[in-house]
């Protein structure tokens, strides 16, 4: 029996799906040599050192032979050779070719702070391994400049044979996220003036100073229970060792409690305190009215009172918001503050005293009791107020 031979019409069939399926396998294979090309990704940081960061996440390979974002692959670009040359190069080798490049890659793009052109210095370059070849390796480069003064704005300008790129910027804070929204630039556009709109940090001579002059007004001319206090204290002697000594005591206690109360070891309600502040002014003037005190004793009640005088001053300063590294600054501060005030009391009380001693008055019957009399009448009703107010 003679075997029929298949039709012309199934030869050619099995001849037009043999060319499409080498069509097909030769589509795959370029495709999957081909790399995505992907737009750059800008980040900015400034920082409180006056410190500007540019960190730019990109294809280095791309870059290098010119291949932007206007192809969708880098087979469709005239150096998809080139691209795949330096694709296959370690880590090591890539970044030494960068070199060479480098200088016509910083001329391609620009970045100005308060419109001044910052000259960047290449301080990281983070370049992945050769890996899976089917993807585009990953690299960050990193730029640093010191901007001569406190960003106020900033502008950005990609390469544009590079193609499209993304912008976004913080001002660095630490554990802090304060990234901006992406911003992205296409065929070619800058990014325009951005605003930083952030108050320049106060550094810790400017914050040192300007808690002194805090720690000054809360006491002259705010701190009218401070002031009687002190000018009650400072009318029991004309002797400046005594003195001295009840000022240093009368110090130390209210910087031991304003510090513990600052860190929440030690917290007094206020409807305490407020009155106990009164009372101590009232307590001291009292004591000027008799002949002969025990210096001793009355270190130890000024001490006493001290403490109590602190937890008020606490209840003023925790009224500023004090960042953990600028505690200590504004606590020495405030401190210096008040002392300064304290002496400046002492002084015109004692030089007051001294003037009328000079003239040969008796200070004592024209100050002192007076003086003491309507002080300690102020501390019983401004206690009594504040107890039922």
């Amino acid at each position: 029996m003679v075997e029929k031979a298949p039709p012309v019409g199934v030869f050619l069939l099995l001849k037009n799906t043999m060319k499409l399926l080498l069509l097909s396998l030769l589509l795959i294979s370029s495709l999957a040599r081909a790399d995505v090309i992907k737009p750059a990704l800008i980040e900015v940081s400034f920082f409180h050192d006056k410190t500007v960061e540019l960190s730019i996440d990109l294809s280095l390979e791309a870059i290098m032979t010119g291949i932007g974002t206007q192809y969708k692959n880098t087979t469709d670009s005239p150096n998809s050779a080139q691209y795949d040359e330096l694709r296959a190069l370690t880590p090591k080798v890539l970044r030494q070719r960068f070199k060479a490049f480098e200088a016509e890659f910083l001329n391609s793009f620009s970045l100005t702070v308060n419109n001044t052109p910052q000259v960047l210095m290449l301080s990281e370059a983070e370049i992945d391994i050769i890996g899976y070849k089917k993807r585009p390796r990953k690299t960050t480069l990193t730029y640093q400049a010191t901007m001569s003064q406190w960003p106020a704005t900033f502008a950005w300008q990609y390469g544009e044979a590079y193609g499209d790129n993304a912008l976004r910027w913080q001002m660095y804070q630490k554990d802090t996220y304060n990234w901006s929204q992406w911003q992205w630039l296409r065929n070619g556009d800058g990014s325009g003036l951005i605003s930083v709109d952030y108050p320049e940090p106060v550094s810790t001579t400017q914050r040192l100073i300007e808690f002194i002059g805090i720690g000054f007004d809360h006491v002259i001319p705010l701190g009218w229970d401070h002031i009687l206090f002190i000018v009650g204290m400072a009318l029991s002697s004309l002797l400046w060792k005594r003195l001295l000594l009840l000022v240093s005591v009368f110090t130390l206690a209210h910087t031991l409690t304003l510090g513990l109360a600052m860190v929440d070891i030690v917290e007094v309600s206020a409807r305490i305190v407020e009155p106990l502040i009164a009372f101590s002014i009232a307590y001291v003037a009292v004591e000027n009215l008799i002949t002969r005190q025990s210096i001793k004793r009355k270190s130890i009640i000024v001490f006493l009172f001290g403490l109590i005088h602190g937890l008020g001053f606490a209840s003023t300063l925790k009224e500023f918001e004090m960042a953990p590294d600028s505690f200590l600054t504004t606590l020495i501060g405030f401190n210096v503050g008040v002392e300064l005030a304290q002496v400046l009391i002492v002084l015109f009380v004692v030089l007051t005293l001294l003037g009328l001693r000079a003239l040969k008055l008796d200070y004592r019957k024209l100050a002192v009791i007076p003086i003491s009399v309507i002080i300690s009448i102020v501390g019983i009703w401004w206690g009594i107020e504040r107890l039922i107010g």
